[in-house]
């Protein structure tokens, strides 16, 4: 349990030394941006590539993952748009934004990584297929439907533009087609990418610091704890349900109990605030999911025994 801690807790360190930078000066204020350009573009897909690598025998069971991904999301939409059906728009809007909608490869991949082999990596690579699908378009559009006086419609083109313009999703989707098919990338090409790949985890935590906002104002506190509470009440459920009854290896259900407690997603703010919502109190939300998700995740990992 000690090495656990010490593990979790140097993730812990990396987001405090982040928050640092950024609350001292010591940084541009521009830096945390740039580190998520990184990560999303670089880093990130380099982890995913390799991952998907060292996992020899990719299963087409593995698309139910992503469509997991896509069902936790749409539960979890269908709950925030009952408990917000009397509420005012604006917090119509931060309700079916913030509720849903999973931090992976930022937050819970790191952690993956470090905990679970390889094929517990591509369960959060393929989880994430699905969740970033909602959460880069499909969420925001009902929302923005939900909250409009007027219909507006789905604009497919934009939708599509910007999955495509998605480093991870295509890392994810053309390794998924990749290992499917039996074929595997050259040696050259995994060691070359390899040092990239180890250095995602550091990128992730420094990002989640240098972007951490914590704005407690006392009119934020009962809704910012009432979105939270909704969202691991909800986790756990969803957790139990993955761990006792879906017929996969523990690795895999191991690994969709952690990513069941991921933090709010990060472009959940900015959809808040384009939808008429409380960005603000949006992105309070976001920053104390991810403490709270440090706990938890850190508490289940040592619960269900995970230590690679």
């Amino acid at each position: 349990m000690s090495q656990i801690l010490l593990r979790a807790g140097s993730f812990a360190l990396i987001i405090v030394v982040g928050i640092c930078l950024n609350h001292f000066g010591i940084v541009g204020k521009d830096t945390g941006a740039g580190i998520k350009k990184i990560l999303i573009n670089i880093t990130l897909p380099c982890a995913i590539i390799t991952n998907f690598a060292a996992v020899e025998d990719m299963s087409a069971a593995m698309l139910l993952v992503a469509v997991f991904g896509i069902i936790a999301n749409i539960l979890m939409i269908a709950v925030a748009a009952v408990v917000s059906g009397r509420l005012p728009k604006r917090e119509q809007a931060l309700n079916i934004l913030c509720m849903p909608g999973y931090n992976i490869g930022a937050f819970c991949l790191p952690f993956v990584q470090s905990f679970l082999p390889a094929i517990g990596t591509v369960t959060a690579c393929m989880m994430d297929l699905g969740n970033s699908v909602m959460c880069s378009g499909v969420t925001y559009a009902f929302a923005a439907e939900y909250v409009s006086e007027e219909h507006h419609g789905f604009d497919m083109i934009s939708f599509g533009k910007r999955l495509i313009k998605s480093a991870p999703l295509l890392a994810n989707v053309g390794m998924f087609l990749i290992s499917l098919a039996g074929l595997r990338l050259p040696d050259a090409v995994l060691t070359l990418i390899e040092p990239v790949a180890k250095a995602n985890s550091f990128v992730a935590m420094l990002m989640l610091g240098l972007l951490f906002r914590l704005e407690l104002k006392p009119e934020y506190i009962r809704k910012v704890g009432k979105v939270l509470t909704f969202r691991y009440v909800f986790a756990a459920v969803l957790a139990v349900v993955v761990y006792v009854s879906l017929p996969l290896e523990l690795a895999v259900r191991q690994a969709l109990v952690l990513l069941c407690f991921a933090p709010s997603s990060a472009v959940a703010p900015a959809y808040t605030g384009m939808c008429g919502g409380d960005e603000g109190m949006a992105s309070c939300i976001n920053s104390m999911s991810i403490v709270c998700s440090l706990v938890v995740i850190t508490g289940l990992i040592g619960i269900l025994g995970i230590y690679v």
